[in-house]
Order: structure tokens, then sequence, then C-alpha cells
């Protein structure tokens, strides 16, 4: 009896187990249902919309509308810039040497580069209008007697620094008071470089030179050369603002000035001093009867500081010798072999006829030492020197270009480059 109580009594809760598992078998079968349902919906509405998606693919291409347009922008374009020499056509710069190339036919391009799309007075100014006479189309100068013809003159000076603006142009657009005008476009940061480069301005040269002779009492330099569009001499500021830090460490000047005139100065040193005379010196205390009284030939007079020939030999010297080479403000001599050459940028990219050695010149030593002109261009003289070899710029610049400048006194370093 007892085995036969526990017995029901261990039957008892597989009995409610199988109750409770028959009463949870229709609600998984209604959520099964549900499931099914909702997914069978889903995968109806995901295919239309895809028959709907290709049907708008299929007919314009872009998918299905959105929020915003596709060819929505966000930005607003600008307006475009004026039109100006870097892109205009080739009809455009043919019209600016239509004129000019009635004489000059065949001159080579100034650029090589075939993207570089310019006409003659883009660059030279004057007149590029068809029939005109010579003097109605070129600019003229205003010392005639000073240019003679196309050819850079002899021993020509300060003569650029008393010509106009439109001359200097019209003769050598890379000519640094003009250059801004005629090729600042392209070119303006070199331009601001070169205008303050030391082969324009020569602090250098002076600095030592007055320096180390007493003339100017500060070893850091002073002065430069430039020269203005109206001739006048410039102060050069430096284009970024200068720490006395970079000028210790790095060289970096904040200005330069012109040189005073050269009878302001006192000089440096009283026993280096310019007097009258030249012969040999007398011994001290033997007066001579060809002297005038007070007034003695051959040795330091009792004249005081600043009057008269007592002024600094340095700074008259200076002011004889800065007008010419080696800087680029100025045309070469042009008067001899190994002297020819422009000024400003011309001076080095526009190759002379200088040194026929191919170890100085390269392949430009095929055209000779005497500054003639090799151009197609039939109006300019074969045999009168001081010419251009051709009227085209260059990259390939050759020593002897270089030497034209640097074998005077004070930048003669290629001299020992040669050996």
């Amino acid at each position: 009896m007892k085995l036969q109580a526990q017995s029901r009594k261990l039957q008892a809760p597989s009995s409610k187990l199988q109750r409770s598992s028959k009463s949870q078998a229709p609600k998984l079968r209604v959520t099964t249902r549900g499931l099914g349902l909702v997914l069978g919906v889903w995968c109806f509405f995901g295919a239309w919309s895809l028959v709907l998606g290709a049907s708008e693919v299929a007919s314009d291409g872009l998918g299905p509308p959105t929020s915003l347009p596709p060819n929505f922008s966000a930005t607003t374009p600008s307006a475009r810039p004026r039109q100006n020499w870097i892109d205009q056509s080739q009809a455009a710069a043919d019209a600016k040497s239509s004129g000019c190339n009635q004489c000059h036919n065949g001159v080579e391009p100034m650029h090589q580069a075939s993207h570089v799309v310019l006409g003659c007075t883009d660059c030279h100014g004057g007149n590029p209008a068809r029939g005109l006479t010579k003097e109605q189309a070129h600019v003229p100068p205003r010392n005639k007697e000073f240019w003679k013809s196309s050819a850079n003159p002899p021993n020509s000076n300060v003569w650029l620094n008393h010509e106009s603006p439109e001359f200097i142009r019209f003769i050598n657009p890379g000519d640094l008071r003009v250059a801004k005008q005629a090729c600042g476009l392209c070119h303006d940061d070199i331009i601001n470089r070169v205008d303050h480069s030391m082969m324009n301005t020569g602090p250098m040269l002076w600095g030592a030179a007055l320096y180390n002779n007493s003339g100017f009492y500060l070893k850091n330099y002073r002065f430069g050369q430039a020269y203005g569009a109206d001739g006048a001499p410039l102060r050069l500021i430096n284009y970024s603002p200068v720490t006395p830090n970079d000028t210790k460490f790095h060289g970096i000047l904040p200005y330069l000035d012109p040189l005073p005139r050269f009878n302001l100065s006192n000089p440096g040193n009283i026993l280096r001093i310019f007097e009258k005379g030249g012969e040999k010196q007398l011994q001290l205390g033997i007066p001579t009867t060809e002297e005038p009284n007070g007034k003695p030939l051959r040795r330091l007079s009792e004249r005081g500081l600043g009057t008269l020939n007592r002024t600094d030999p340095v700074f008259l010297g200076l002011q004889k010798t800065r007008l010419h080479d080696p800087l680029l403000g100025f045309l070469g001599s042009n008067d001899h072999a190994g002297d020819y050459r422009s000024s400003g940028c011309s001076a080095c990219h526009v190759v002379y006829a200088n040194d026929r050695s191919p170890s100085n010149s390269g392949w430009w030593s095929k055209y000779g030492h005497q500054g003639l002109s090799f151009t197609a261009d039939k109006t300019i003289p074969k045999k009168e020197r001081g010419h251009p070899i051709v009227h085209q710029f260059t990259r390939s610049i050759p020593s002897s270009q270089c030497m034209v400048c640097h074998i005077h006194p004070g930048t003669n370093m290629v001299t020992t480059y040669f050996g």
C-alpha cells in the first residue's frame, strides 16, 4: 500500500507536465503563424519596391527621387575671371603682332613653350597696327643721340635712368624697372625676389669696401643699388618683418638705402684722403717754393673734414663704379668680347655671344664671342655687335654669360670656378 501511494506521488508531476505542454502548444503555433505573416508581408512589399525601383532606373537612370535633385550644387559658382594674357587665344595674340610681323617676320618666339601664348605688344608695348611706319610703331627714346640702332649701345652707363619707362620696356621688357608691367602677371614673385637679390643690389661688395676701410661703422650692410622706373634711387624694404635674430643668424636685412652723395661723406681713416697732386710725397717739414702758401699740393692740408676734397675715397669710388657692371640695374659695357649683355632678367636668360670656348659656353660657343646676332629676323644687322644671339629666353645659361658680371672685382668667384 505504501509503495502504491509513493508511485502515485511520483506519477503526479509527470501528469502536470503533460497538461502544461498541451496548453502551451497552441500559443507557439499562433506565434509562428504571426511571424510567417510578417515575413510574407515584408517580402511582398520588398519585391514590389525592387520592381518599382528597377522600372525607375530603367526610365531615367538616376534611381528613385531623393530629397535633393541630382544636379544640386552646394557651392555657388563665381563669375568667370576677366580674360588676360595667360588664357588669351592664339588669334588674340596674333592681333598684337600683326603689324610687327610685317617687318620682323621670322623672329623667334620669346618663349619656347607652346602653352605660352603672347603677342609682341604684351611684352614690348608699342603699336601693333598694320601699315605703320617704324616711327609710328616703335616707342621713341627721350635721347635719340644715345640709341642710334636696336643694338645695346657701348658704354651706356646710366642712360636707362634718363629714359621713359615705356621706352625701357620697349627695348627690354625684362629690365627690373618695368618687369612688373611686362612679366608680372606670371612671374610676380620671382621679380620681387630678383629685385631684392644681391645680384641687383650688390650690398656685399659695397659693405665690405666701406667697413674694411672705415668708411662706414656698421658691419651689417646698409647700402644697395636699386632704381625706379623714373630713374630715382630707391630704398628697398624687406617684404616681411625682420627681427634682429634674422639678421644675426641668417643675414636677412630689414632694408637697404641708396648710397649717399660722396661729397656728404667724411673720411673714416684720416690717412686715406684724396688730395690734389699725385707726385711723390715730400719728407715731413720740407716745403717747396712751388707750393702756394697754405695750399700744399702733395701732402694733407689743413682743411676741415667734409670740405673740398676731404671726403671719403671709398664712397667716391663706389659712386664712380656702381653705375656699371656687375649689377643688374644697367646694361653691360657691350664694347668688347665677354661684356655683351642686357639688364634685369634678360641679363642672364637672354644669351649673347661672349665666349667661343665649348668648355665655357657649351653649344652656344659656335656663335663666337663678338656679340653678333643669328636671329631669323631680317631687320637685325648680322654684323652689328650688341645683339643677343636669338630673340628667345633660355634656362640653359652658359657659364660664359655669368662671367660677364662675375669677372669684375668683388664678384669674381666664377674665375675660381673656371680654374
